[in-house]
């Protein structure tokens, strides 16, 4: 992600959006009999909790890649059509057997369509868009399998629920978070190896610039 450029990338991968992503700390819980349900309702909560954070977090953060992303494509798109006319309005309308209008301006438009779309892929609107919506819709599934599974389980308790049923419960919430750590980590990574091989690409057309200028 753009906003985690600074993060250091460790064998927590999974964490490296945590701190941007509004999670409440699983407090100290009551295991003992009387208090059980109280407990599990508490962990139920902080995971869902957990998810639809996760969700909202990249729901907020796509919309303004979205809208740049767009414009960025839409100027490239423009520019390029202008570039093709230009050429034609130019024979078109002559002054005294010269183009109206200089032919290095289709070039200038073309340069520009290509900056345009170099700007986009460099701070990844576009692609950063469709990662955040995938990791998003991931992270929803999750958490709707999640709540469903939770509330058959939880439907079969005993009263009070035996420490094996607290303990399957337990594991189930576990697997939930370390799921949507797991989002986190992987759409992480994709950032990475995409910036990765955009600054990779970026040197190798500056070397050949200057190989070509030498």
């Amino acid at each position: 992600m753009d906003e985690l450029a600074d993060a250091r990338v460790t064998g927590q991968n999974r964490r490296v959006a945590a701190s941007y992503i509004t999670r409440p700390d699983l407090k100290e819980l009551d295991w003992s009999a009387a208090h059980r349900a109280e407990s599990l309702s508490a962990v139920y909560a902080h995971s869902t909790g957990y998810g639809t954070a996760t969700e909202s977090w990249y729901a907020e953060k796509r919309r303004p890649k979205r809208v740049l992303g767009r414009l960025l494509r839409a100027g490239a798109i423009v520019l390029g059509a202008v570039a093709a006319i230009l050429p034609i309005l130019g024979q078109i309308d002559t002054h005294d057997g010269k183009p109206s209008i200089p032919p290095a301006w289709a070039s200038v438009a073309l340069a520009a369509a290509a900056a345009f779309v170099a700007l986009d892929r460099f701070f990844g609107f576009s692609t950063g868009w469709m990662r955040f919506m995938d990791a998003e819709l991931h992270v929803t599934r999750l958490r709707h399998d999640f709540e469903y599974a939770w509330q058959e389980a939880y439907a079969k308790l005993a009263d009070p629920p035996s420490e094996q049923d607290v303990a399957a419960l337990l594991e189930r919430a576990r697997r939930f978070v370390r799921a949507v750590d797991d989002v986190i980590e992987n759409e992480t990574k994709s950032w990475i190896k995409e910036f990765q091989t955009d600054l990779a690409g970026g040197t190798q057309t500056g070397q050949k610039s200057e190989g070509s200028s030498g």
